[in-house]
């Protein structure tokens, strides 16, 4: 995907001393990535999953994105959970999209498994860098070192552009926060408000809805013959 001009790849065998030409399906995959980027604009919420400590950069790579949502309007979640894998991140519900931190050989290109889409640190860069333009005519980048110091756009008060998932007119949501803070008003978040709509009750049986019963006499005897059970011999 890096080199998506050429129309064919050639490779040679050293033991046969034979040529094969192979059709690239890398405009297929460059399609894929161009949609996953539009599913990243239409996120409010982003789970940045650090897949290793050990790459070089990675602190300033989250401070990087960090900074990208909030000049996008997204509220982020930094998340660590070692070897990532689709149990793992199925456990985020509330996470819209995800974007793998990882050294080039460990980005997933193949995401149709988990439960919400995984972005490489490349596809964050397009989608909520305003000054970074890509339409998947031109290198596809699996090292975030090499944007790691590009400059980082802003977006106008007046900004607004139209889905093409949704077809619904997309704005910047940090305006009403912004205008608080100007004003000097607190704002304030307890986590207890976020968990109070995301608890689960379990299965009800409706015996809480119902009237109490009176006491009564319960069996008496044994498993092998209740008193109430007819003997037989």
């Amino acid at each position: 995907m890096s080199f998506p001009q050429c129309s064919s790849l050639i490779s040679f065998d050293p033991q046969s001393s034979t040529w094969t030409e192979h059709k690239p399906q890398s405009w297929r995959e460059l399609r894929k990535r161009l949609f996953l980027i539009e599913k990243l604009r239409d996120a409010h919420t982003v789970g940045l999953v650090v897949g290793s400590v050990s790459v070089k950069g990675h602190t300033e790579a989250v401070k990087r994105v960090r900074e990208l949502c909030k000049v996008a309007g997204k509220r982020l979640y930094v998340i660590s959970v070692g070897k990532v894998n689709v149990p793992k991140l199925s456990n985020f519900v509330d996470i819209d999209v995800f974007v793998l931190l990882s050294c080039p050989f460990g980005v997933i290109l193949d995401s149709t498994e988990f439960f919400r889409p995984v972005l490489s640190m490349f596809e964050a860069e397009v989608a909520l860098n305003p000054s970074k333009k890509w339409f998947g005519d031109s290198r596809w980048c699996a090292d975030f070192s090499e944007f790691l110091n590009d400059v980082i756009g802003f977006h106008d008060s007046d900004d607004a552009d139209m889905s093409l998932i949704t077809g619904k007119v997309r704005s910047s949501r940090l305006h009403d926060f912004d205008a608080m803070t100007q004003l000097g008003q607190m704002v304030a978040y307890h986590t207890e408000d976020y968990f109070k709509n995301h608890s689960w009750q379990g299965l009800d049986d409706g015996v809480r809805l119902d009237e109490p019963t009176e006491i009564r006499e319960g069996r008496t005897g044994t498993a092998l013959g209740y008193d109430i059970e007819p003997r037989t011999t």
